[in-house]
């Protein structure tokens, strides 16, 4: 062991004197080259994009699910072999999904320069640093089959968005021909899918206010009974329960009084569409009269933010 120790002093001598030479030239070590900064098959002026856009951003910005291919070889045939390093959604780290994705591809580099500038002016201002993906995969569309019965269906309708572990996928064919309007409304949809994904991963428990209104109500059913009447009485309109919409309420021609209410998870899809189809100011003004929904509004304002979504 003696013989090799002053072999490694030298080494490590010589390490310090370059380590601490002054005419090294810093650089930022999350930009070296790596498979997500430079993924396969990109173009010059595209690694120069994706570059900017991590150095703006801290995130990742990708055009394909491949990231890298390394030749392995040649097999008994003479075929080339390779290896890749894909993107993969089913994974997750509790977990393996089953499902399967397929994208359609932005062809041209002004598609994925306008893609990148939608995401960095429209979406990404939207999200908190700390809730921010780790990378953004931009394509035309997003195709997602599960495994039912018969094989493997299609999700209909197609998601826009999908967060898997290390990247969230994002449909934005078109926005480099939509205009001002177009974009806001495209814009609005994106971040309800995005907040969709968020809720089916927080615990119930974050929802038990937002739920509290009408818990009684949630799922049940009743015709010309007491129950009916005392609502027809007392709350004339869905909206005075604090409900959005339902199945049908006093709006049967058969019965004086009839009610029918959906499950709780429509009511929070409800109020998630209202936030996302609509300014504050516009709903505030619309359901002035109805002070359960507004309060039922706010929270879920609140719920929304504490996910990290930053709502006008």
């Amino acid at each position: 062991m003696k013989r090799y120790f002053p072999l490694l002093m030298a080494v490590l001598s010589l390490a310090a004197v370059f380590g601490c030479s002054e005419e090294m030239e810093y650089t930022d070590s999350t930009l070296r080259y790596n498979d997500f900064l430079r993924p396969e098959g990109e173009s010059d002026e595209i690694y120069a994009l994706q570059e900017e856009f991590y150095r703006d951003e801290k995130v990742y910005v990708l055009f394909s699910d491949t990231l890298s291919r390394q030749y392995l070889g040649d097999d008994l045939a003479g075929n080339p072999c390779y290896s890749y390093h894909v993107i993969d959604m089913a994974y997750s780290l509790t977990g393996y999904i089953q499902d399967k994705f397929k994208y359609e591809y932005l062809e041209t580099d002004a598609e994925k320069r306008s893609a990148a500038q939608f995401i960095q002016e429209q979406l990404l201002p939207r999200l908190s640093e700390n809730n921010r993906p780790y990378s953004m995969l931009l394509v035309n569309s997003i195709t997602q089959y599960t495994n039912q019965y018969t094989g493997m269906v299609a999700v209909s309708p197609a998601p826009v968005v999908y967060s898997g572990w290390q990247c969230t996928a994002v449909a934005v064919g078109g926005v480099n021909e939509m205009d001002d309007a177009e974009l806001a409304v495209y814009q609005r949809s994106l971040l309800k899918a995005i907040v969709n994904n968020k809720m089916a991963t927080v615990d119930e428990s974050v929802f038990a206010e937002f739920y509290s209104f009408c818990d009684s109500y949630y799922g049940t059913f009743g015709m010309n009974t007491e129950e009916a009447y005392y609502l027809k009485e007392h709350y004339p309109t869905l909206k005075d329960l604090g409900f959005l919409s339902a199945y049908g309420y006093m709006d049967n021609a058969y019965y004086e009084a009839f009610y029918n209410f959906k499950a709780k998870e429509y009511d929070l899809s409800d109020y998630i569409d209202a936030i996302f189809s609509s300014t504050k100011e516009e709903f505030m003004a619309e359901n002035a009269d109805y002070p359960i929904v507004i309060e039922k509004y706010n929270i879920l304002r609140e719920i929304i933010a504490d996910l990290g979504v930053i709502l006008d």
